[in-house]
């Protein structure tokens, strides 16, 4: 259930303004069953774990099965105003308050092959081989916080066609519950709750607009500090995953994008980002599978997943009118659209072979259309140069490397109509 009510301003005033109430309530029943086969002790253990009697004692037919119940309340309050200080100079203060709870309970039980045929060494091994996937747990937790929110904006145009502006901003992210297959005790526990997340934003930017319009160039500058960056973590020896903070993260750099139009029948852009993110504090951080001599390994400095340094794309289209299509305008076009991405990991711990390589992707599209947007009928290849990407790599404890393949070249035909 969600609800929001506000008030703004309109017309034309020296102050506008937005306020308002917000209220959010959701309660999710989850059930979960993980079963553990003939083959789990050959593929989840390394040899020197135990013996193979032990082993397969412990997982075989190893049965777990559990129930969640999070439940979150959130509350907020808000409001902004702009002040239009002169013609060409704005000043922006918001402001949000939010207060969010979120309790939840999991209930877990896990059955097994009888023991006691074992010796009472073996048993005690084979119980806590079973106590890296899951026993026998019940716990409730709950987290609640308040946070105050909001955005200065200062924006100044120098021209009807420049603009520069500089922004600071207050970001949070509520915290969360770990409701899942975890230990809570032991030296494999895992905190049930996850902490708040708050981003301290900062960016300089410019937009302008050239030769009546033909042209526009934009460019930014930013600067984001990360507190309590939530992640997910994997632990390698018996595989569980769960959400953790990550400390500090930090995130800087310069990002710039074109528009032209150098002729009524061509539309050109481009578009660059460079972002240096990276943990700045992550010290009992889990290592990567490849790190063996250490529990906890220091990240503290090495490069955030999923981002790459740089990134870029560039395209256009060029249209011209065709003869008329049963009495109706209509145009022709060609249009490319070319991608890259230089390298980045895909895993919080930054393992060598999670490591995606740099690629870029080449579309195609060329077809005919209707003026004034009815109906399209147009031919398109994606990937056309057939290249090799991933968007997925990591290993496993077991020492497999699994990922997802990109889509290869791919050809196809579209038609639409619009009534």
């Amino acid at each position: 259930f969600s609800q929001e009510l506000r008030i703004a301003s309109s017309g034309d005033r020296t102050i506008d303004y937005v306020a308002g109430v917000y209220a959010f309530w959701q309660k999710i029943d989850a059930d979960a069953v993980s079963i553990y086969g003939s083959k789990a002790a050959s593929w989840f253990l390394a040899p020197a774990a135990a013996s193979p009697t032990v082993a397969a004692a412990a997982l075989n037919n190893y049965y777990i099965h559990s129930t969640s119940g999070p439940e979150m309340n959130s509350y907020a309050v808000f409001a902004e105003g702009v002040w239009h200080a002169t013609p060409r100079l704005d000043a922006t203060l918001g402001l949000r308050y939010t207060y969010e709870k979120m309790t939840g309970f999991f209930d877990q039980t896990a059955t097994g092959n009888d023991l006691s045929a074992l010796s009472t060494a073996d048993q005690a091994a084979a119980r806590a081989l079973r106590a890296r996937f899951g026993v026998a747990n019940k716990f409730e937790s709950e987290t609640s916080d308040g946070s105050v929110t909001g955005r200065i904006n200062v924006s100044y145009k120098a021209t009807d066609d420049i603009l520069a502006y500089a922004t600071y901003s207050r970001g949070y992210k509520a915290g969360g519950l770990n409701l899942s297959n975890i230990n809570t005790v032991g030296n494999l526990a895992v905190n049930p709750v996850v902490g708040p997340e708050t981003i301290d934003a900062y960016e300089l930017g410019l937009k302008s607009a050239w030769f009546d319009k033909r042209l526009t160039a934009n460019l930014a500058d930013f600067w984001t500090d990360d507190s309590n960056y939530q992640t997910t973590q994997v632990n390698l020896i018996n595989n569980v995953s769960s959400l953790t903070n990550a400390g500090k993260v930090l995130s800087r750099g310069v990002e710039a994008d074109l528009q032209a139009q150098p002729i009524e029948a061509l539309s050109l852009y481009a578009s660059a980002t460079f972002n240096d993110a990276s943990y700045t504090d992550y010290k009992a951080a889990p290592c990567a599978i490849e790190i063996r001599t250490t529990a906890t390994c220091d990240l503290s400095g090495r490069r955030l997943p999923g981002v790459s340094k740089w990134a870029a794309s560039a395209g256009g289209e060029f249209h011209k009118a065709t003869p008329d299509i049963h009495g109706a305008a209509a145009e022709g076009y060609v249009g490319a659209d070319y991608s890259y991405r230089s390298n980045f990991f895909t895993t919080a711990n930054d393992s060598i072979y999670s490591l995606i390589p740099e690629y870029g992707l080449l579309n195609l599209r060329a077809g005919i259309r209707a003026a004034d947007g009815t109906w399209d009928a147009q031919v398109w290849g994606r990937n056309v140069s057939d290249e090799d990407y991933w968007l997925t790599l990591a290993a496993a404890n077991t020492g497999a490397i699994s990922g997802t393949l990109g889509d290869p070249h791919t050809w196809g035909v579209t038609l639409r109509v619009r009534r």
